[in-house]
């Protein structure tokens, strides 16, 4: 048994009689999350050239000055540093595949070059990001506010992790390799069947 559906009359009436009853009322905002923990960290100086460049998406200069502010915490003179796919993802709280896209958009606009650091362990085990010129400013990032005689970073156990950093084109390169063995295994003849007398 089919039941008849309700008229456009009867609906609108419906929507109508809500809407009187609820318009008065304020709106209901969920509740805010808990703001950041302040940690005194901050962007450093960036061209005006990455918020006017249309074609970049807003989260990818997100994820640009995310970057410059990383690097400038960890080795501003290089203008370099190494970083992993999964601290990016809990930075910008966006997935694996938008930040890959994120630092695809920003690699080949030309504000960063990518090279993949690989391991004995693993098969890559982080990048190498490096800030292009088009995103400092011409006056540059100011002086390191530590002390030259500062004393550097351990190198305690550093024997222990052997890596090397492989440009990105050609770690694509290598990661394609054993896909293009193995299709060129499969699309060698047949050999026929040996015949029986």
């Amino acid at each position: 048994m089919l039941l008849s559906r309700p008229t456009t009359t009867a609906v609108l009436t419906e929507r109508q009689m809500r809407s009187y009853r609820t318009c008065w009322l304020a709106a209901d905002h969920p509740e805010l999350a808990a703001p950041p923990r302040p940690t005194g960290a901050y962007v450093p100086e960036l061209a005006a050239l990455i918020d006017n460049d249309h074609r970049l998406t807003d989260g990818a200069r997100r994820c640009a000055r995310k970057l410059a502010e990383y690097v400038y915490s960890r080795d501003r003179d290089r203008r370099a540093a190494k970083i992993t796919v999964s601290w990016l993802i809990k930075a910008l709280r966006k997935s694996r595949r938008t930040v890959q896209r994120y630092l695809r958009q920003l690699e080949r606009t030309g504000y960063i070059e990518v090279a993949v650091i690989h391991s004995g362990i693993r098969m890559c085990a982080g990048l190498v990001i490096a800030l292009c010129s088009s995103l400092i400013p011409r006056h540059g990032w100011p002086e390191k506010l530590i002390k030259s005689d500062a004393p550097k970073p351990s190198q305690n156990n550093s024997s222990r992790y052997r890596t090397r950093i492989i440009p990105r084109s050609l770690w694509a390169a290598r990661c394609t390799l054993p896909i293009q063995k193995a299709w060129d295994s499969l699309m060698q003849p047949l050999l026929p069947f040996p015949t029986t007398a």
